[in-house]
This record gives C-alpha cells, sequence and structure tokens, in this order.
C-alpha cells in the first residue's frame, strides 16, 4: 500500500516498518524514523516524551509509553497474537499513524504571511499605531519628503524607545551546505534601520546561531508544510519557552523564496507565536529580508485583516528581494513599519 503522509512517505525504515515483521520500530532505535514517530505522536495525541529522547531522536521508555498509549486508545492489538497493545512500532501502527497524519496534513493552513500579501497594494496606516485618520503609504510619502529618515519640515523621526528581542537558530542540513554568509550584514541593516526610529535589536543568548538543530526535513511552502510545524516543534524542544521572543530559523527553503513568516500554527497542545524561516539557499542583496520578516511578525491581525506589502520599490516591506546587482535596494524603514515592530510581542 505505501505510506501516503508527507512525514512518513520516503523513508525507508518507516516504509519497511509497514511491510516487514523483522523491520518494526523499538526500544533503542534512532534517528530520524524514531523522531517522526514521536512528532505524529505529539501531533496527534499532545503525548509526553523525555526531552532528552527527542533532541537526540532516540526510541526511549518515554517514546514506548507514549506509543502504548496511542495504541490503547484506538485498540491497536494483532490478535493472532496478542490480547493487549504494546510499545512497539509495527505494521498496524505505522499504518494507523500514516493515515492520521494525512488527515491532519490535508487541513493545515496555507502559506506564510509574505506568499499570503498581495503585492504592489497601498497599505493603509494601523489607526491604533499612528493615532491618526487612515492614510495610504503614497499619501505618507509626500508628506515625508525624501527617503533620509526626515519627516515634513525636517522634524526627526518619532523615538519608539523599544527592544526587539529575537533569536536565532540554524539547521544543522543549513549550516553543512553554506551556512548563512551574510546573517552579520542582515543584522547590521536591521540595527541600523531601527536605530533612527529609536528601536534596538537584542539577539538572545549571543549575536548568531545560538542552536544548530537537527532537523532532516527541508522547510518550504505547502507541499513541505509538516516540516514547517516538525521544525518549529523541534526548535521548541531543543529550547523550550521564549514565548515572547521572536524565533528565526535559517533552513533550506524552496529557491524562489528569501523568508516566510508563519502565524497560527499548532501541534498537539503547543500553539506557537508567529516565527520566521529564512532561506539558506537564498540571498537578497540588500539584506532586508530578516527585517521585512520582523515586520510580519509583529503585526496583529484584527478582524481577519491583513498586512499588505508596501508598493515603494526602497522600502524595507516592499515584497521582492533580489538577488541582481544594480537593482533597487529595499533599505528605508518607514515610521508606519517601525510602529508595527514596536507593538510586536517580541518588543520591550
Amino acid at each position: 500500500m505505501g505510506l501516503v503522509s508527507r512525514l512518513f512517505r520516503g523513508n525507508k525504515k518507516l516504509e519497511a516498518c509497514q511491510v516487514d515483521n523483522a523491520a518494526h520500530i523499538t526500544l533503542g532505535a534512532q534517528g530520524e524514523d524514531v523522531a517522526k514517530i514521536q512528532f505524529a505522536l505529539f501531533s496527534l495525541d499532545a503525548l509526553k516524551i523525555d526531552r532528552t529522547e527527542l533532541v537526540t531522536q532516540t526510541y526511549g521508555p518515554s517514546t514506548a509509553a507514549a506509543v502504548l498509549s496511542y495504541k490503547t486508545k484506538r485498540q491497536i492489538i494483532n490478535k493472532s497474537y496478542q490480547t493487549t497493545p504494546d510499545g512497539i512500532v509495527g505494521k498496524m501502527t505505522i499504518t494507523s499513524l500514516d493515515a492520521e497524519m494525512r488527515a491532519r496534513q490535508l487541513s493545515f493552513p496555507g502559506l506564510g504571511d509574505c506568499a499570503l500579501t498581495p503585492p504592489s497594494v497601498p497599505q493603509p496606516f494601523v489607526r491604533s499605531l499612528l493615532n491618526g485618520p487612515p492614510r495610504t503609504v503614497a499619501t505618507f510619502l509626500g508628506q515625508v519628503g525624501d527617503r533620509n529618515s526626515k519627516q515634513s519640515g525636517g522634524e526627526k523621526l518619532k523615538q519608539l524607545n523599544r527592544s526587539l528581542r529575537i533569536f536565532l537558530a540554524i539547521t544543522k542540513r543549513a549550516s553543512l551546505e553554506d551556512g548563512f554568509p551574510s546573517l552579520s550584514a542582515d543584522l547590521e541593516r536591521a540595527k541600523d534601520s531601527l536605530f533612527e526610529h529609536g528601536l534596538t535589536l537584542s539577539v538572545e543568548f549571543r549575536n548568531g546561531f545560538a542552536d544548530t538543530i537537527d532537523f532532516a526535513g527541508t522547510a518550504g511552502r505547502i507541499i513541505l508544510e509538516d516540516d514547517i510545524v516538525g521544525l518549529r516543534k523541534a526548535s521548541e524542544d531543543l529550547r523550550p519557552g521564549l514565548a515572547n521572543i521572536l524565533r528565526v530559523i535559517v533552513c533550506p527553503m524552496n529557491d524562489f523564496v528569501f523568508g516566510e513568516t508563519f502565524r497560527n500554527r499548532r501541534v498537539g497542545n503547543l500553539f506557537f507565536p508567529p516565527f520566521v524561516l529564512m532561506n539558506s539557499r537564498q540571498t537578497d542583496r540588500s539584506n532586508a529580508t530578516l527585517l521585512h520578516e520582523m515586520i510580519h511578525a509583529a503585526f496583529v491581525p484584527i478582524n481577519g485583516s491583513k498586512l499588505n506589502h508596501d508598493s515603494e520599490p526602497h522600502s524595507i516591506f516592499f515584497e521582492n528581494g533580489t538577488t541582481r546587482l544594480g537593482a533597487v535596494n529595499r533599505t528605508f524603514l518607514k515610521p508606519e513599519h517601525a510602529a508595527i515592530l514596536a507593538k510586536g510581542y517580541f518588543a520591550v
């Protein structure tokens, strides 16, 4: 029959487990196949597994207990030789997990914030942020007068006096490929742009990648939505909590995207605040991806509202980055976007 869920299909050990009694997954096993089983158990039943087993991808006692709980709830018993469930993943168990993960996969939300936003549409200001009537970006540009971060009349920009807390991680796969050589430039772009608005960037734990996540998947759009949620869960297993810090994870993504912000993602009983994935395979010459995605993550939708990208090519919040030499650079952080950042869940 074959495994059909995106989480399991293509994994040779799990595919063998479905057809061969000798390939059952048992106590002491270790590897990607175990990690996928652990993720499915948490996703479906919020079953608790020891953090050490999660990080090391080991089929230890708590994983076996979770498997037993899953099988007991569904009465998965091979009645040819059993009267009660056991803690082993065999043919019936992997087939059941696969079917339920396939059903869960079909209920996933759509793309991230960048993909959902229509290009080149003037966005209204958020009234509550700027305490004035709604205005379009085009109107605002006329009032600003230039792109040197001065308002009309030569006044300085409003100083927002907030610190934005972020946490940087990278997958082992991305680290082994090329890493993310432009990280320093992205951080400097963000710090320089924020400084003019009285905002500071605080990179928690250390000024670089604090964690390397041993995650086998390739995070991307739609076709690998399981991996997006799985990667976020893997980061949580490695470093739990951090509710008021924006997680930014560098990983291989589809080659046409620089970065993406994901919200409304949950797994098991965990609901994740907005988080950012940055593509290790694609670097924006403007080095604006980090700050661009921070704006997405800070925005709080009201009554289903969406934050449209800016129509001004020089804006940090313009939709398209570029790898082409000589193209227009995204270098200008507008006050309305700075105000959104200052209200983000990761601002203190």
